[in-house]
């Protein structure tokens, strides 16, 4: 493309090309976006919190080999936990898991009901189970909002 001086488009053309990012690299970006609110929202557990004991997963959003893949397949089974495990009993509670959610990641509907996609539901049927187990199970999206369930969790 020539570089014409009188065309009066040339102050919207760049001159770089736009790069075709695929499926596999939004996923990776979204899964970033999700892990970098729960490493912050556990940063914040073990400063503020140090006596509270917390498991974290975050499985999901990390790259593997095929053989690494496969034995955590083998280890790990089952899809759909909550990434963050709050290990203190409160109330009737043995814990409380909190899935972590990137911030207006459309998840939870306006309405307040949850997203009819396939990934939500599992793991909408995941926490009713832990909820039947004990567990006070809620979603969060993003550290702000973590913050709130564990303080309000650890108020009762």
């Amino acid at each position: 493309m020539r570089f014409n001086k009188h065309d009066p488009f040339n102050q919207f053309r760049s001159g770089k090309t736009a790069k075709v990012v695929t499926e596999q690299e939004l996923a990776e970006q979204k899964a970033k976006r999700e892990q970098s609110h729960q490493l912050e929202f556990c940063k914040w557990i073990k400063h503020t919190y140090p006596e509270i004991r917390f498991r974290s997963d975050m499985q999901a959003g990390t790259k593997k080999s095929y053989g690494l893949q496969n034995t955590m397949d083998i280890l790990d089974p089952f899809s759909g936990w909550p990434d963050v495990s709050i290990w203190v009993a409160r109330l009737g509670y043995c814990g409380l898991m909190i899935e972590m959610k990137r911030e207006n990641s459309g998840a939870i509907l306006k309405d307040g009901s949850l997203s009819k996609g396939k990934h939500v539901q599992n793991q909408h049927q995941v926490h009713e189970f832990l909820r039947g187990l004990g567990w006070k199970v809620e979603i969060a999206e993003g550290c702000d909002e973590a913050k709130k369930v564990l303080e309000s969790y650890l108020r009762i």
